[in-house]
């Protein structure tokens, strides 16, 4: 019986981990919020590439689609009432399709309004980050990538 308990435990607890807040990923990664709008006919372009996903990970990128479902490129995930939370604090009322760029230390870098992502523009302001600067001078061969 108390093996068993233990078990289930464990397992409660592993299954826990998964929900999480933005405060839990601070100093850790970087977070691409992104919101297709309820309002707008044209779908959100959101394709995700090999090349893409392997410079997502170089940056500490961590993405979240706020869609129907909630997508991420991590194993996390966002309780339901934090999902809504996040959404009422980064969206902030935008009819349009967006997304948010959170640097490490917690603070909004970019806000874009677009049925795309501007990939070059994300890594663009990333690569401009002080933190991400001295990133490159810890592994110099992911420059430009």
């Amino acid at each position: 019986m108390k093996f068993m308990i233990t078990f289930l435990f464990i397992i409660g607890s592993t299954f826990s981990q998964s929900n999480i807040t933005l405060s839990d990923l601070q100093w850790k990664n970087r977070i691409l919020l992104v919101f297709p709008s309820d309002h707008e006919l044209k779908e959100m372009e959101f394709n995700l590439t090999e090349d893409l996903e392997k410079k997502l990970n170089d940056r500490d990128l961590i993405y979240f689609y706020f869609g129907d479902s909630l997508i991420s490129n991590s194993a996390y995930s966002f309780e339901p009432v934090y999902q809504k939370k996040v959404k009422q604090l980064y969206q902030m009322g935008s009819k349009q399709h967006s997304y948010v760029l959170i640097g490490k230390d917690g603070s909004s870098k970019l806000k874009n309004e677009s049925d795309t992502i501007d990939w070059q523009a994300l890594f663009a302001t990333i690569d401009a980050m002080p933190m991400r600067i001295k990133e490159f001078k810890k592994t110099p061969d992911q420059i430009n990538e």
